[in-house]
């Protein structure tokens, strides 16, 4: 599938020359992570077959990896500012608000956001929807910028040089980048249910200890089957002192 989707980007830019090419590169990067829902979008195959395309001097190579480079960084902040424009609206209305789920996603984000956004930038559909969900965690902008930097600096260098170097056996390499992001997103969608069931189990063992209102004692009360004190305790006399009047 993932070749197949290659070859019809490679025969759509074929019939493109020039500055057309960069542009339809670019455009297809920024379409893919710049607007939360291009998880459809190639803009990884784009990026490839832009290097085919200089390895067989359609391009040059010099202004494909400047023009990869630029797309993958605006692309994400152009994702960032959607999230942190719209995160809080999101927040105060259904079905986000009140989730446990999206409370705990951003936590986790906020703690790793400088990893995730320079890791998530290489697999598919994480690609598409994490510049968004660093935007609505609350992740600082300096933050956000430096690992988009690097990380879009690293992802188009070198699937434009993959490009590049295989030429026209890319659609091999489109199947082995088919294969990676499918294995990545499986062990992501274990790792959530399983952290989902965790947390399920981590809620019931506690529902029963909240619902027979274990709790520590409050001070100054008698606890369960605590005898009350005898009168002389409470008079502070011994008890077979008489009483002054």
């Amino acid at each position: 599938m993932i070749a197949s989707l290659g070859s019809s980007v490679s025969s759509a830019l074929d019939h493109f020359h020039g500055p057309l090419v960069y542009v339809v590169v670019a455009a297809l990067v920024i379409a893919e992570s710049g607007f939360v829902v291009g998880f459809f979008v190639p803009g990884e195959i784009s990026v490839v077959v832009g290097g085919v395309l200089a390895h067989e001097h359609h391009v040059s190579l010099v202004l494909m990896l400047v023009v990869a480079n630029l797309a993958a960084i605006v692309a994400f902040l152009l994702g960032y500012g959607i999230g942190n424009w719209l995160g809080p609206w999101l927040l105060r209305h259904r079905p986000l608000r009140g989730q446990e789920g999206v409370a705990r996603t951003r936590a986790l984000i906020q703690r790793f956001g400088g990893a995730a956004v320079f890791l998530g930038r290489f697999v598919a559909v994480v690609r598409a929807l994490m510049p968004a969900l660093v935007g609505i965690s609350d992740v600082r902008l300096r933050t956000f910028v430096v690992f988009d930097v690097a990380g879009g600096l690293v992802w188009a260098t070198l699937y434009t040089m993959i490009g590049y170097a295989v030429g026209a056996s890319y659609q091999h390499v489109l199947n082995a980048m088919g294969t990676w992001s499918l294995v990545v997103v499986a062990l992501l969608v274990v790792a959530l249910v399983a952290n989902h069931l965790r947390l399920r189990r981590r809620s019931r063992a506690r529902r029963p200890a909240e619902v027979a209102g274990v709790g520590p004692e409050p001070p100054g009360g008698a606890g369960p089957g605590t005898e009350p004190p005898e009168p002389s305790e409470r008079s502070g006399r011994p008890a077979d002192q008489p009483s002054e009047r």
